[in-house]
């Protein structure tokens, strides 16, 4: 009988203070959904690719040389940890399909045993299908291609035919661009057999390793065996790096981005389960009086914890890991091809959070519980004396005080008495608004990316990619009709300091170059001669600073140079490294030829005429990139607009728990008022105005907080080769400040309409 009549006043505890219960709810779901939602998605990121990487045996290393012969495999097969080698070419050639797109062509030698493609339609490519080949299932789909049909490509004025025999996803294929933007209406691949091109040379070789290799030391002995071969891992390698980096990034924002939002729920969860027990001192002098025992009223209040704590906790992983993962996919993930997604369990981790959680908020209640039943019966039973005044600071400077009104002195002495309460209605906006902010933040800094690089960093309008057929330098200086024309020379390279080695691009620039403009702050700065400049991250990744050494190899050649790094520069989506000519002449490697030629201004003939050259191989212009690119970040900017919108329901539900709580505490206060003649207006007034001085300091704190926030989310989702400054935009920090002051406001006027319910008899009362 006692059980049910405990279970009775439980049941109509949560009816009376509905309210307080559903804002713990709200407030540990919201706490543990943004860890569960994003721990979620790193799990399937890296879930999938895990998966796909193993079953279809994806490579190692990449290996590219002069000729991947024979004496090569055999050299390679011989280290030690290599698993399995395949020699192979690849090469980017044009079709004759409508839009003439261009196509990567990869020739395996031997069987497709590495990189194995997973077919989605039709069959698999004999080895011994000279005329077959295996499609990029995205791009035979954008351009209607279906089993049986052709595909031709042309290589110096020869064309190949090959019937389509399947359509394939292949795990060194998931980001397939030539660009910036995965478009398979412009770019993708086929897989045929070598012997079908015989007069293509076998330049490339896939490895793969044994479990248990060490990864440095097999490289290591590549580098040793293969002096005149780049070699590219996982990491290194575009494709299966931006995989990488996907999975790594939503690991990264796991640590950040829900640890902060879990503190301000916990901070919230902490003063209303306090307050609510502090609020059934009569009840537990009661029940004590009732001679109820001492552990069953105990566990009765540990309820108030245990029942919305554990409700939102698990409502709150669920949501987060089967809705947000899913969005995800659908905005960012999914542009990339995945064959498949490998959806993962709810993590220990993510349970691991709604158990903190709940061991929180009982924790958080026993201690009140405990404070309150230590007093005598008698004393729980009368009403809690109210607080001693205090003179506070404003009152001893009494030129100051003076000057104040009596509805500013209320409000001043209130939020000083109540200092727990004002504090955590401070920090709660302060932390809401930081988190808005950090949304808009990222949305800005990722979006600037696109504009400062293509518009400020590539200080030019066309880029012209050219064959090996190109002519000289000053060929094109002198025949294209452009504001100023400029060429450059890139050579793909291996840079190795005495800690570490990258694969990367060199790029030879001619002196006094003007149209990249390499600075700190996207300004120009002189590429210096005697050394080789290199990228800010790249610089970090070999570990090398100014002054330091590099050893650079270059393929088909067994001969590397020593060179100092003569500056470091900055470039925040590709990184490398910039040699002046007259350097790079001094190597005595091979002449200065153009691999493309950068054009400020043309004119519509100029444009023309290079449409018309035979080794221009395709234009790029920066503008159109900057699109691609932008398209790609606000693709990544909806984590953030989901992140905001959390941050909005976690500051809605903390401004209207405070002022509740505050409500209710100044009741009988209210009460005195308008029985000594305080209109309802005026006392509307010194609610709003009480609260909107604790919204206005919490905003004004959290500027700075949330330009912190977003510098500290931007950092740890940097990967190797592209960084992400922090700039949140002014206009951008204003709105997340109006927004989370109207939402205050709102709330507060919503509550004033309590004023008119106040009983003034029922408020007034004493128990004496």
């Amino acid at each position: 009988m006692a059980g049910n009549a405990l279970g009775k006043k439980l049941l109509r505890d949560m009816k009376q203070s509905f309210m307080q219960f559903l804002s713990i709810v709200i407030l540990c779901s919201l706490g543990t959904l943004i860890f569960a939602g994003l721990d979620g998605c790193a799990n399937l990121a890296q879930g999938t690719i895990d998966v796909y990487f193993e079953e279809n045996n994806l490579s190692d290393y990449w290996i590219s040389l002069p000729s991947a012969d024979r004496n090569a495999l055999l050299k390679l097969r011989g280290i030690e940890g290599v698993g399995d080698v395949c020699a192979r070419f690849s090469l980017d050639l044009d079709t004759t399909l409508p839009a003439e797109p261009t196509i990567n062509v990869t020739g395996y030698d031997g069987p497709m045993n590495i990189n194995r493609p997973l077919v989605a339609e039709g069959e698999i490519l004999q080895q011994t299908d000279l005329r077959g080949c295996l499609v990029q299932a995205g791009f035979a789909e954008a351009h209607g291609l279906e089993i049986g049909d052709r595909v031709t490509v042309e290589m110096q004025g020869e064309e190949f035919g090959f019937v389509i025999r399947g359509k394939i996803f292949s795990p060194e294929f998931i980001c397939v661009t030539q660009g910036t933007y995965p478009n398979p209406k412009e770019y993708g691949y086929i897989l045929i057999n070598a012997q079908a091109m015989p007069s293509v040379p076998l330049t490339q070789m896939v490895v793969t390793l044994e479990d248990g290799a060490d990864l440095d030391l097999v490289e290591s002995a590549i580098n040793t065996l293969l002096p005149e071969a780049l070699v590219q891992d996982r990491r290194a390698h575009k494709s299966t790096a931006s995989a990488i980096n996907n999975a790594e990034m939503f690991r990264a924002l796991t640590v950040v981005f829900p640890v902060f939002a879990y503190a301000v729920a916990a901070l919230i969860v902490l003063t209303t389960l306090t307050r609510m027990v502090d609020n059934q001192r009569l009840q537990i002098g009661t029940l004590k009086a009732l001679g109820y025992p001492s552990r069953r009223i105990r566990d009765h209040y540990l309820s108030y914890a245990v029942l919305p704590s554990a409700l939102g906790s698990v409502l709150g992983v669920a949501i987060g890991h089967w809705g947000l993962p899913t969005i995800i996919w659908a905005l960012l993930l999914g542009q990339n091809e995945y064959p498949y997604q490998i959806y993962p369990a709810i993590s220990w981790l993510s349970w691991m959070m709604a158990l903190i959680t709940v061991l929180m908020s009982i924790g958080i209640c026993l201690y009140t519980y405990q404070k309150s039943a230590r007093e005598t019966t008698a004393n729980l039973l009368r009403p809690k004396p109210p607080r001693a005044g205090k003179r506070i600071f404003l009152e001893r400077i009494g030129a100051l005080w003076r000057r104040l009104s009596f509805n500013s002195k209320m409000i001043i002495r209130n939020l000083m008495r109540n200092r727990m309460r004002t504090i955590m209605s401070f920090v709660g906006i302060l932390c809401c608004n930081a988190l808005i902010i950090a949304s808009f933040g990222l949305q800005d800094s990722i979006n600037l990316i696109a504009v400062t690089h293509y518009t400020k960093v590539l200080n030019y309008d066309v880029r012209a990619n050219l064959t090996s057929q190109a002519g000289s330098a000053e060929s094109y200086d002198r025949r294209l009709d452009a504001e100023k024309v400029e060429s450059i020379m890139e050579k793909a390279i291996s840079a190795r300091s005495a800690a570490q080695s990258r694969t990367t691009m060199l790029t030879v620039v001619e002196p006094n170059q003007q149209m990249l403009c390499l600075g700190e702050a996207e300004n120009h700065v002189p590429i210096l001669p005697g050394g080789v400049a290199v990228t800010a991250k790249l610089a970090d990744a070999l570990r090398v600073i100014q002054g330091d050494k590099l050893t650079l190899y270059f393929a088909a050649d067994d001969e590397p140079v020593t060179v100092p790094v003569s500056q470091i520069v900055y470039n925040n989506i590709q990184q490398g490294m910039y040699m002046e000519q007259h350097t790079w002449e001094k190597l005595r490697k091979t002449s200065f030829v153009p691999t493309a030629v950068l054009l400020k201004s043309p004119t519509q003939e100029c444009l023309a005429e290079l449409a018309d050259m035979s080794e221009v191989d395709r234009l790029e212009r920066p503008v159109e990139q900057s699109r691609e690119l932008t398209e790609l970040m606000n693709m990544l900017s909806s984590i953030f607009v989901i992140l905001m919108g959390i941050a909005l329901a976690l500051a809605f539900v903390i401004c209207y728990n405070m002022g509740l709580m505050n409500f209710a505490e100044r009741v009988r206060e209210y009460a005195t008022l308008k029985v000594l003649g305080y209109h309802q207006k005026e006392i509307r007034r010194l609610i709003v105005g009480e609260n909107i001085l604790i919204t206005l300091a919490g905003i004004a704190c959290s500027m700075q907080a949330g330009k912190g926030l977003t510098s500290l989310v931007l950092r740890v989702c940097a990967s190797e080769s592209v960084t992400y400054p922090s700039r949140p935009a002014i206009s951008s920090i204003i709105i997340a400040c109006v927004i989370t002051f109207s939402f205050s406001l709102f709330i507060q006027l919503f509550l004033t309409r309590k004023v008119r319910s106040i009983d003034m008899v029922e408020a007034l009362k004493s128990v004496e």
